[in-house]
């Protein structure tokens, strides 16, 4: 397993890219709160290397943005907390998804949406238990089974991915399908606060 390295030339075109898709969805608007999310390009992150992790949203007041490091060490998949993020746009889609939970609780949480198809509240929680037989048909990767706001942002990533057009290999499944529907109220809901 080697390391990966991921130029600054990469992350700007993912980010924009994605940023665009955002724009296009209706989630990211000229002075919206997601329109301050900016990228941390940071080629000296040694935790992140060790660690492995691709990039992350830090929530944290006044540090509002995604941190993406140049160099890391794909190690999560060992433990398969990879997800369903394969490139730097997955990484930016997933990201932007804690973002909204950050900037606009009140429309991921209004009228019982996101409890109904998440299975609780937002935050930390674990969904269920890693590893149980069946996770497939219950959650998009074996990553969102982490928590319900990992099993937001690993759908809102495939939500923006696919344009709001379900998948196949989902669109069977009626608990995804529902967290997919969720999705959608909640971008709407977003677009809606935004303007």
């Amino acid at each position: 397993m080697g390391k990966v390295y991921t130029s600054f030339e990469t992350v700007s075109r993912a980010f924009n890219k994605v940023r665009t898709e955002l724009w296009n969805l209706g989630v990211l608007w000229d002075g919206s709160k997601l329109e301050r999310v900016p990228c941390v390009y940071n080629p000296f992150a040694p935790l992140a290397a060790l660690g492995g992790t691709m990039g992350w949203y830090d929530p944290k007041k006044g540090r509002q943005w995604i941190e993406f490091p140049s160099v890391y060490l794909p190690i999560e998949a060992l433990w398969k907390d990879l997800g369903a993020k394969a490139n730097a746009p997955d990484v930016f889609r997933h990201e932007f998804a804690h973002a909204i939970v950050d900037f606009y609780p009140g429309a991921v949480s209004r009228g019982g949406t996101f409890r109904a198809a998440f299975g609780g509240a937002c935050g930390a929680k674990p969904a269920e238990r890693r590893g149980v037989p069946g996770w497939e048909e219950r959650y998009v990767s074996e990553y969102a089974t982490k928590s319900t706001e990992e099993d937001f942002a690993e759908t809102f990533m495939l939500f923006v991915k696919h344009k709001g057009k379900i998948p196949a290999r989902f669109a069977r499944k009626p608990a995804i399908r529902k967290k997919w529907k969720a999705v959608e109220e909640i971008v709407k809901r977003v677009a809606a606060a935004t303007r």
